[in-house]
């Protein structure tokens, strides 16, 4: 059987005193309530480092003393511990700059909507344990990315349908990331501009943006065409809808358009393509865009900075979290 509860033991031990005489039951009393309220100061010692570490014993427990409970009595921190959070990459680097020494290690987040660079300054020494001490890592700087405010408001109506009224109210307020392209002074990057001719680009600038979000009118023209076979008197019927104008012409909508926005705050600016849809629905017209190959704007803007703070600071730049 295990050991009972210390209560029970307690109970027990003063039930066992009630029956003793008056005088022999109040010391005993005195002396065993003393044992468990007062404390006892030890010393514990490391059996493998030999270190010897202050504690103090109550109610039969074992509290070691905590060494950080000292440092406000000594002339200077034993190590430097805590964590800057810098909002600057160039404080950052500075930051770094100031504490770092030839062990410090930089780890750097590529989460796409948390992306991070910390900077562990007290890192262990490279090789293993018998070859350098370990070190706390208790001593940091921290730069969360800031995205900008207008990567957050393009990403997230990213692929999401709209109402008329909303889409336009969306590009009111964003039209100043939208690009007017002009025929023979604007190109664009090799990739973008065969992904532009793949689609048929059709790319709208500012104003007729903004002319299609509050003004378009779609009408549906269906064509009923029949084949029979007269042989066999088998019959086959296909419908075929497509979209006009008021004037009953064909419609031709831009299927595209380009935005210039930074990805991070008071970063430098990335050009996007965007390819406009819509839909003819009972309620009305949707519209939403699909932004091209974002990603790579990112993984740019996020590598140039983590790149700039690798060279800056001199130190080695790992991808992924610290332990």
């Amino acid at each position: 059987m295990g050991d009972k509860p210390e209560t029970d033991n307690t109970a027990a031990t003063l039930m066992a005193l009630v029956g003793a005489g008056t005088g022999s039951t109040i010391e005993a009393l005195r002396r065993l309530v003393e044992d468990h309220t007062t404390a006892k100061l030890v010393e514990l010692t490391d059996p493998v480092t030999d270190t010897k570490s202050p504690a103090f014993i109550s109610g039969g427990r074992v509290y070691p003393v905590k060494p950080e409970l000292f440092d406000g009595y000594l002339e200077a921190p034993r190590f430097r511990r805590g964590q800057a959070n810098l909002t600057t990459i160039e404080s950052l680097i500075e930051h770094v700059n100031r504490f770092k020494d030839s062990e410090s290690v930089l780890f750097a987040v590529d989460d796409r909507k948390r992306p991070s660079i910390t900077a562990i300054i007290d890192y262990h020494p490279a090789g293993g344990i018998d070859k350098a001490s370990p070190r706390h890592g208790a001593h940091r700087s921290m730069f969360a990315f800031p995205l900008s405010d207008e990567w957050n408001a393009w990403a997230d109506m990213d692929k999401n349908p709209m109402r008329m009224i909303d889409f336009a109210a969306f590009l009111e307020d964003r039209i100043v990331d939208v690009l007017d392209m002009i025929d023979g002074e604007d190109s664009l990057p090799e990739d973008m501009q065969k992904f532009v001719n793949a689609v048929g680009g059709r790319i709208a600038g500012p104003s007729r943006l903004m002319d299609l979000s509050v003004g378009l009118k779609v009408y549906e023209k269906a064509n009923v065409s029949e084949a029979v076979n007269l042989a066999s008197g088998e019959a086959q019927i296909q419908f075929a809808s497509e979209h006009v104008d008021g004037s009953g012409a064909p419609l031709k909508v831009p299927n595209l358009f380009l935005i210039a926005i930074p990805v991070f705050k008071n970063g430098q600016f990335y050009r996007l393509a965007a390819r406009l849809r819509y839909r003819k629905s009972a309620e009305g017209l949707v519209f939403w865009y699909e932004l091209w190959r974002a990603d790579r704007a990112f993984d740019h803007a996020f590598r140039d900075s983590c790149e700039r703070a690798r060279v800056e600071t001199e130190l080695p730049l790992l991808f992924g979290t610290p332990e």
